[in-house]
Parts: structure tokens; C-alpha cells; sequence
């Protein structure tokens, strides 16, 4: 994979580039916000590892412009606060993946040959489960013939689970990528919503309750 770091340590992003290199990986780094912005634009990368703590503009708010100038690159998330809040502020953001400082370049490379594996694809136009269809660049649900109306919450987490089929799901990683939570999740709302879709997209059924894990889409 071609991967973009931004992070202003440089040595620890010349570690991070040879740790990547000896993966089989082209790895470049750069050290603000501003550049971020402009490679992430100008150049194919297929992945940005991405620090938060970044001057002047900080890594939250490079994916936030990212993410809303269309811009769907994956992003790993490096981050030294270790606190709930921000690593869902991230997600909500659009990462993909977050990884707290310190961390072991071992993890790094494994989270990053995750990621490659789990999108080797080219990106998707539309995401579909059985005939079940959710176009990602108008954001509209079709089952069929016969069109859905969802909700915003209820639009993420359908693309949550229709990102991964067949991947369970715990109700706290759902908290997590869908709404905003700080040391406590609201299982009972994933329970809510979850309900909400099976109710909308209808019969036959395509997400599943895995008993004391959670929750996973597959076709019937």
C-alpha cells in the first residue's frame, strides 16, 4: 500500500517509514496539517496514518476536511490521549482504526496489514448484502425494488455492519462508531436502533443477534 504518515515527530515517523518499508509497504511522511491536506488531495495514497496532536491544524480537524471534501482514503488514527472521548471523536469523524501513543511498531504494522486486507478492494460504489443496497454517494437504501428511508443514526450503523457482513459486532464497538460515548454505553440503544433496521429492511432477515456478543449482517 502507498501510505501517508503525518506526524510532527520525525523520528519517530522515520521509524514508522522503515518499519513499513520492511513490511513491503511505500511509505512518505509529512509533519503538518496544512501539507496533510494538500497531499491527501493531490496524490493516491490508500492509507493515512494520522496524528491528532498535530500544530496548527490538528489531526481531528485534517480528517473532518477530509472527510468533507469526499476524500475517502482510510485513516489509522495516532493519538497520546488514552481517553474514550477522542478515540470515538475520530471514528465519528470517519477513521477507520485508532491506535493510543505509546504503541509497539509490531501493532502499527499489524493494524496497518489489517486494514489492507480488510479493504483490498477498490473503494465501493455501493455496499450490498443479499439485495439489500446502500448507495454511498446519495446515501440511499433500496431493498429491491422498493426504497428505505432511514435516519442518520440508523444510515451509519447500517453502513457499520454493511462494511464487514458476516462480522460480529459487540454492542459496545457499535456504541463506539455510532454514537458519541464517554466511559459508559447505552447498550440498550444499540438494541433500539438494531430493531429499528430488521423493522425497515424487513423479511427475510439479514441482521443477526449473536447471543451474549452482538450483532452481524449476512444474506439469509
Amino acid at each position: 500500500m502507498r501510505i501517508l504518515i503525518v506526524d510532527d515527530e520525525r523520528p519517530l515517523s522515520r521509524h514508522v517509514i522503515a518499519a513499513l518499508t520492511e513490511a513491503g509497504h511505500d511509505a512518505t511522511a509529512i509533519h503538518d496539517g496544512e501539507s496533510a491536506l494538500g497531499e491527501a488531495a493531490n496524490a493516491s495514497f490508500d492509507l493515512i496514518v494520522l496524528d491528532v496532536g498535530l500544530p496548527g491544524i490538528d489531526g481531528f480537524e485534517v480528517l473532518r476536511r477530509l472527510r468533507a471534501r469526499k476524500i475517502t482514503t482510510r485513516v489509522l488514527m495516532l493519538t497520546a490521549r488514552g481517553e474514550v472521548t477522542d478515540r470515538v471523536t475520530g471514528l465519528q469523524l470517519g477513521a477507520d482504526d485508532y491506535l493510543p501513543k505509546p504503541f509497539a511498531m509490531q501493532e502499527l504494522v499489524a493494524r496497518i496489514n489489517a486494514l489492507s486486507r480488510r479493504y483490498a478492494e477498490e473503494p465501493a460504489l455501493a455496499l450490498r448484502v443479499g439485495d439489500l443496497e446502500l448507495q454511498l454517494a446519495d446515501q440511499s437504501v433500496r431493498r429491491g425494488d422498493r426504497e428505505i428511508a432511514l435516519s442518520s443514526r440508523e444510515l451509519t450503523l447500517l453502513k457499520v455492519l454493511m462494511r464487514e457482513p458476516g462480522r460480529v459486532f459487540t454492542r459496545t464497538e457499535l456504541c463506539e462508531r455510532v454514537w458519541e460515548r464517554e466511559h459508559e454505553y447505552d447498550t440498550k440503544l444499540v438494541e433500539v436502533f438494531i430493531g429499528r433496521l430488521r423493522k425497515k429492511i424487513g423479511n427475510p432477515a439479514l441482521i443477526h443477534t449473536v447471543r451474549h456478543i452482538g450483532y452481524s449482517i449476512r444474506e439469509p
